[in-house]
């Protein structure tokens, strides 16, 4: 299954390192749910297990991949039910410069490994 999400604000790593406040956080996760939830409303049930493909494109100044993180763990937890190790085993993340910020997800179901 691919995804793609739009107009997602860009967010760094780097942010939560410089020590921004929870109520910020919060906010940016209460927006990244409702842009998500306003393109994909499927909840990925935890009864199944994933390998998961995250490709952020970024119009201007790409994040450096290790910094899309904040951004793919808001999208992970409005996407699936459960996100532990047991049903979202692996992932892969990219980052590249592109005609569109976006980010595009691929969603597979694996065996129990």
């Amino acid at each position: 299954m691919e995804i793609v999400l739009k107009g997602l604000p860009k967010h760094s790593l780097n942010k939560i390192y410089a020590g921004v406040h929870w109520k910020k956080r919060a906010d940016d996760k209460k927006t990244y749910t409702f842009l998500i939830k306003s393109q994909f409303k499927q909840v990925l049930k935890a009864d199944k297990v994933y390998s998961v493909s995250y490709k952020f494109v970024f119009k201007n100044k790409p994040l450096d991949t290790s910094n899309t993180v904040y951004m793919l763990k808001m999208i992970e937890d409005v996407l699936f039910e459960d996100d532990t190790y047991k049903i979202i085993p692996e992932l892969r993340i990219k980052s590249t410069k592109g005609k569109e910020d976006l980010v595009i997800i691929n969603i597979k179901q694996i065996n129990n490994p």
